[in-house]
């Protein structure tokens, strides 16, 4: 699309874009377009990063056209190349522009009158000339290069990536992370970018391809290795077999001449250079096979070290446990509180109603009277799942990344964390904690503590790598009790009681005002059941009591995203005087319910909260949002991408939290993602009230088919070898 500008819409004033900003913009089309019906378009509304501002110039445009629900038609940028108009208010307008710092309009002037029609040829090849030009001096003319080469920088950062599918946000955070040597990086080094998060190696290898890179490069037989692995732990895997691993290499790198000997060998070289580790027939990448074997000597040392006994007389003890809660423990509930009280290291697993709650109440009460001056840890992976633990068990709480003193970098990474000063700790929800997590909890226990994990083995597994619980309580070594009785009898019974059936396979689960199971044949018709069931829900609940699960984030009508927007619109539709913000493709307004979707100060990850003002203007917006408990959190608007909406959102975004009211959606196109450890953790969400929309087909697929590839991890080998 040829076109000049016109207007600016967001952010408001031009002198608020920097390199990274996402711009949307009016543009006059300089050739004709017309839009779907015929109608010849005067004007067009474009959106994307580094959008250019000049008047004067034109831009040839490359992107695609999209229609927003709220927006209407709009032409999505994905690279542009100026058109200079070769005259003089062109060039003066170019210069003054606003993107090219240290030169306002007296300034541009005398450039031109200075260069003329050459002037863009003297800012590319012969900068140092304006020094020649009244008013440039050093350091004018360094600002002036730095802010010219910025721009033109990135743009054509931004123009080299597009065709290989980067976006420009993306190429713009590897130009700010590369600088004026992002082309060359780029252009000669490809693999490197693999060290950049988002953009992974099969990027790089198309984008090397390009530049003519030999297909059977040890850099890039190595990468692809290396890729191999990183692509397996994205999947929760902490090392593949050496045979399938070598095959998925190949897989990838799908090159014929490159034979399973050829890779085998350099696989060997990276072994032998530390960059992978084997272990028992298995490869891991140095950092997870380090990560894993520090964790299972931790876990070893406090098993000889913890303390026992904490009295003699434990059955008088939870005796009086009993007269002082009202009521009588069960056996297996009894046998989970003395094994907590007399080992060092012990774990109690369980699903919905069996009574883990109750059995962390009475560990916590015993421990107390017999230890009134102890300090005491309870903590949990996720937000919710901690102020759960102090509403139920009675205990003050709070997410291990806290107990830790853990706070992320801006590219995720981690400190070292602090030493918890605690003579008890309870982690409850344990099935979250992937390898790294575990691995930094472990490391800041001194040993010769107490410590209780609590968790239900049969729920999905951490997002993250790793099957910590799964494992720990498969080597063997550590001792367990599993509790496999219900004992809820209140509403929502028949929750805990399908949970159960579904943890054993058996599909004949048990139907009434408290599950339901609601048919639809398709996800356009589910949308609509679940709009609808979601109003009805939110009705009767409240909107932070209903919580609306899927499988999928993206790629379908009933993915959290697309839900999302269905449900915002119902539930808090924009309107006359109702503040919004834009920030990338999303729209956030006052009403809003969203989650947090990264760590910020005492806000965790999946926290859900309320915007409740947005007030300012550009990039001096402020949005407020209140997520309970005092925690009103403001955020400015580069800070949105931590948030997302919270309407609905996918499973594994659920652990550790629970609900009154829980819709699930289920359909055959979910297939892969059908998983009785999906549908377990999605209905023991509900207390009250749980409603399947789907096809009953898929549920009983979901009940049926056990996680169909083990995660591939060795802690439980681990463990048995060294305890």
């Amino acid at each position: 699309m040829l076109c000049q500008f016109e207007k600016m819409i967001y952010p408001p004033n031009p002198a608020q874009v920097d390199p990274g900003s996402y711009m949307i913009a009016l543009y006059r089309p300089c050739e004709k377009i017309k839009d779907a019906s015929g109608q010849v378009l005067t004007q067009v509304k474009a959106v994307g990063y580094c959008l250019p501002v000049a008047d004067h110039l034109r831009y040839e445009m490359q992107g695609h056209w999209s229609r927003h629900q709220n927006h209407g038609l709009q032409f999505e940028v994905e690279s542009y190349d100026e058109v200079l108009i070769p005259s003089k208010e062109g060039i003066i307008a170019y210069l003054s522009s606003g993107k090219i710092k240290g030169i306002g309009p007296k300034v541009a002037e005398r450039i031109y009158r200075a260069f003329g029609l050459r002037t863009l040829d003297v800012l590319d090849k012969e900068p140092e000339r304006l020094l020649s030009i009244p008013g440039i001096g050093e350091d004018k003319l360094r600002k002036i290069c730095d802010s010219y080469l910025e721009n033109r920088g990135a743009r054509d950062v931004v123009a080299f990536l597009a065709p290989h599918g980067i976006t420009p946000n993306r190429a713009v955070k590897l130009y700010k992370e590369y600088g004026n040597q992002a082309m060359e990086i780029v252009k000669n080094h490809p693999y490197q970018l693999c060290e950049m998060t988002g953009i992974g190696f099969k990027t790089a290898d198309k984008i090397a391809m390009n530049m003519g890179v030999n297909l059977l490069s040890t850099e890039r037989v190595d990468e692809g290795l290396l890729f191999t692995l990183v692509d397996a732990e994205s999947k929760g895997h902490l090392c593949m077999e050496k045979h399938p691993f070598i095959k998925a290499c190949l897989k990838i790198l799908n090159t014929p001449q490159l034979t399973e000997e050829m890779a085998a060998n350099r696989a060997a070289r990276l072994v032998y250079s530390g960059q992978l580790v084997s272990y028992r027939g298995n490869v891991y990448r140095a950092k997870i096979a380090y990560a894993e074997t520090q964790l299972a000597e931790q876990l070893c040392q406090q098993m000889r070290t913890g303390k026992k006994n904490i009295c003699t007389n434990l059955d008088d003890e939870l005796d009086e446990e009993e007269r002082l809660m009202g009521l009588k423990l069960a056996p297996e509930q009894r046998d989970a509180v003395k094994m907590a009280l007399t080992q060092g290291l012990s774990v109690i697993t369980g699903g919905p109603g069996t009574g883990k709650t109750l059995i962390q109440k009475a560990i916590l009460d015993i421990y107390r009277r017999q230890y009134p001056r102890a300090a005491i840890c309870c903590s949990a992976p996720t937000g919710r799942a901690a102020r759960r633990m102090e509403q139920q068990a009675g205990c003050t709480a709070s997410t291990v990344h806290k107990a830790l003193g853990l706070v992320a970098d801006e590219d995720g990474s981690y400190g070292e964390p602090e030493i918890i000063e605690a003579d008890l700790i309870l982690v409850d929800e344990v099935s979250m904690l992937d390898i790294y997590l575990a691995g930094f909890l472990f490391g800041a226990i001194e040993y010769g503590k107490r410590i209780v994990l609590i968790g239900d083995a049969d729920q999905l597994p951490s997002v993250g790598p790793g099957a910590v619980l799964s494992e720990i309580i498969a080597s063997g070594r550590i001792p367990v009790v599993r509790l496999d009785k219900v004992f809820r009898q209140d509403s929502g019974s028949r929750i805990a009681t399908n949970a159960k059936k579904i943890r054993h396979g058996d599909a004949s689960l048990e139907y009434g005002d408290d599950f339901q199971f609601i048919p639809s044949p398709n996800m356009q018709v589910s949308a609509e059941k679940i709009a609808e069931l979601y109003l009805q829900e939110t009705k009767k609940y409240g909107i932070g009591n209903v919580a609306l699960l899927t499988p999928y984030r993206q790629k379908t009508e009933t993915g959290a995203n697309a839900l999302n927007e269905r449900l915002r619109e119902l539930v808090n539709p924009g309107g006359l005087g109702k503040p919004e913000i834009i920030r990338g493709k999303r729209i956030f307004r006052c009403g809003d319910k969203v989650m947090q979707i990264k760590n910020k100060d005492d806000v965790n990850n999946g926290d859900i909260g309320y915007i409740r003002n947005i007030s300012g203007s550009g990039e001096d917006t402020t949005v407020q949002v209140d997520f309970g408990d005092g925690r009103m959190k403001e955020y400015e608007p580069a800070e949105l991408d931590m948030l997302d909406f919270g309407y609905a959102f996918t499973v594994h975004k659920s652990q550790g939290s629970e609900y009154k009211s829980v819709i699930i959606n289920l359909q055959c196109a979910h297939y892969n993602m059908l998983t009785r450890p999906l549908i377990y953790t999605a209905i023991t969400r509900g207390k009250e009230r749980v409603a399947i929309v789907g096809e009953k087909r898929a549920l009983c697929i979901a009940i049926k088919k056990t996680d169909t590839e083990k995660r591939g991890t060795c802690l439980a080998q681990r463990l048995q070898e060294l305890i």
